[in-house]
């Protein structure tokens, strides 16, 4: 009976071990994909170096469209992540409406699963690249034409990446995105709060 209880408790702590990493790596890393935790659950312990090594993979900007050169304008770099949650829009529209006449350089980017390849990784480059270019459309006149920026990987890395790379003054993203099924998870918005050493703006501005 001892050994039977003994073995029940090495199981358990198999299972938890590899749920446990599969949860940090699917919930933080930008990992979608929920085969993850079964991943996990038969690896167990054995999931956590494998993890920790693609936890580490940088991010790739898969798609930078940068306008015509125009004449410089002076005021804040504004980065705004986007993922087509209602957070994300309501973000864009409070840039839009309170920095239309000082922003100086304004660059749009959302992020992509990094697990994805082959023909889903394609289509899923189109709905972004098709967000980016809606977004685009529906920018007041008094905001810069916009860079975008399509990336592949963790969404908090991602942005922070792009934000070095355009050396930007203000991050702004919503406080909630799609949850994880979508680019931007919910806690992506306080990840970047924390680690950014820029200013970062979590939905929409105060009082707006």
């Amino acid at each position: 009976m001892a050994e039977l209880g003994l073995a029940l408790l090495a199981i358990v702590a198999w299972l938890v071990a590899g749920l446990v990493t599969a949860a940090v790596f699917v919930t933080r890393g930008g990992h979608r994909n929920l085969l993850w935790y079964l991943v996990g659950g038969l690896l167990g312990p054995l999931f956590i170096p494998i993890a920790a090594e693609r936890g580490r993979a940088d991010p790739q900007r898969v798609d930078v469209r940068v306008p015509a050169p125009a004449p410089a304008r002076s005021g804040l770099r504004v980065l705004v992540g986007l993922d087509g949650s209602p957070d994300s829009d309501r973000a864009l529209r409070a840039v839009a409406h309170a920095l239309g006449g000082t922003a100086g350089e304004l660059v749009l980017v959302t992020v992509t699963d990094p697990d994805v390849v082959d023909i889903e990784a394609d289509e899923e480059h189109r709905r972004a690249r098709l967000l980016l270019d809606e977004a685009t459309r529906n920018l007041p006149d008094e905001l810069p034409t916009p860079s975008t920026e399509v990336v592949s990987g963790h969404p908090a890395d991602a942005l922070l990446a792009v934000a070095e790379a355009r050396d930007v003054d203000l991050l702004v993203i919503g406080r909630r995105g799609h949850g994880l099924d979508e680019k931007l998870l919910g806690n992506v918005a306080e990840d970047l709060a924390h680690r950014s050493s820029r200013a970062v703006l979590l939905g929409s501005l105060p009082g707006r």
